[in-house]
């Protein structure tokens, strides 16, 4: 359908997380929530695993150091079906805005890499998870299944998407974003590095200036889409809580941290890949907001609209499997429609109701 608001305001986040700490990274999501909806904003963009904080140690330790954090991140990780999700879907009914939101996601045993759309009556429209973890987070993380490729749902704002760090890059879910005729798009990115901290044979694409200056509006101009870009930035006391529990008191290694410090890099991008915002200073913490009109792409994509005219389904197509998979299929029901990852999980439960004052 049509999006029914056109013309609105929404918002990228950038900020420190509540390193290791659940409670205090819900509360830090539900102020961010509110201040948007305070701001009249219809969108508010989070990074990715924005909830408990991307851990970040995890490229940077050896294994014997990994393992207390990797324990207190998991302890800290958020769960579907939990108070903590219900008070954050709560507080986007409170401000009546659609949310996209990254958390480390607990299912099992298992954490996941996951991304949800909160509408404005605090209903789960879409949930997904990370394809393919990178490099070391195949150590943390586990992979998305089939109902993961649901990157784009039709909402009242336009079709909406969000995809995490490198899956912006990735060719094929661009691709499967435009056959989706995505609008509005939300790329996720955790905390990366300057390029002055760039050491050979490390590739350039690996450092936040690659993010945030190329990949970022690559997405916009090539799928035709207003791209909003949350990232996270790191405090000194951020960065000493990522350090291996042995060196938390080190001064001196809190110092080797410095390039990370404050590498804030939120960017917001027209549907052309220009920037539609002033980029805010690396140490800002709060939201970036745009104005954002959707009939700006209208050009953009009736001049290269790559999920229609400017595409060869004859000749090149796209093949995807949507269906999730389970460890357990029951012989007896092997016909049956499997129940959905949001379903399973209990996102699509209604939220309780609220006692009256």
């Amino acid at each position: 359908m049509p999006a029914t608001l056109r013309q609105y305001k929404a918002a990228a986040v950038q900020a420190e997380p509540g390193w290791f700490n659940l409670e205090k990274s819900v509360q830090k999501t539900i102020a961010l929530i509110k201040e948007a909806g305070e701001k009249g904003c219809k969108l508010i963009a989070f990074p990715e695993l924005w909830i408990p904080g991307y851990p970040y140690f995890q490229w940077r330790v050896n294994y014997q150091d990994s393992l207390p954090l990797l324990k207190e991140y998991h302890q800290n990780s958020l769960r579907p079906d939990s108070e903590e999700m219900q008070r954050i879907r709560q507080s986007a009914k409170d401000a009546h805005i659609f949310v996209s939101l990254g958390y480390s996601e607990i299912d099992g045993h298992t954490l996941y890499t996951t991304q949800i759309i909160i509408d404005p009556t605090g209903t789960v429209i879409n949930h997904r998870r990370k394809i393919k973890p990178t490099h070391v987070e195949k150590l943390v993380f586990g992979e998305g299944t089939g109902d993961s490729l649901n990157t784009v749902v039709d909402t009242e704002i336009g079709r909406l998407g969000h995809l995490n760090c490198w899956e912006n890059m990735n060719p094929f879910l661009k691709a499967l974003a435009c056959a989706q005729h995505e609008e509005i798009h939300v790329a996720a990115w955790p905390v990366y590095p300057p390029a002055s901290t760039l050491r050979h044979p490390d590739p350039f694409t690996n450092i936040s200036e690659m993010q945030s200056e190329h990949v970022t509006p690559a997405y916009a101009y090539e799928t035709g889409t207003w791209t909003l870009a949350p990232a996270q930035v790191v405090t000194r006391e951020g960065a000493r809580l990522n350090l291996p529990k042995r060196l938390q008191d080190d001064e001196a290694a809190v110092d080797a941290e410095a390039a990370v410090i404050g590498n804030g890099f939120a960017r917001i991008y027209r549907p052309d890949g220009f920037r539609a915002v002033e980029d805010p200073a690396k140490t800002f913490e709060g939201l970036v907001v745009v104005n954002v009109d959707l009939d700006e792409g209208l050009l953009t994509k009736r001049l290269a609209d790559f999920g229609g005219h400017y595409m060869r389904p004859d000749l090149i197509r796209l093949m995807v499997d949507k269906t999730p998979k389970t460890l357990i299929v029951d012989a007896g029901n092997v016909d049956k429609e499997p129940e959905s990852t949001l379903e399973r999980l209990g996102l699509a439960k209604p939220l309780p109701e609220q006692d009256e004052e």
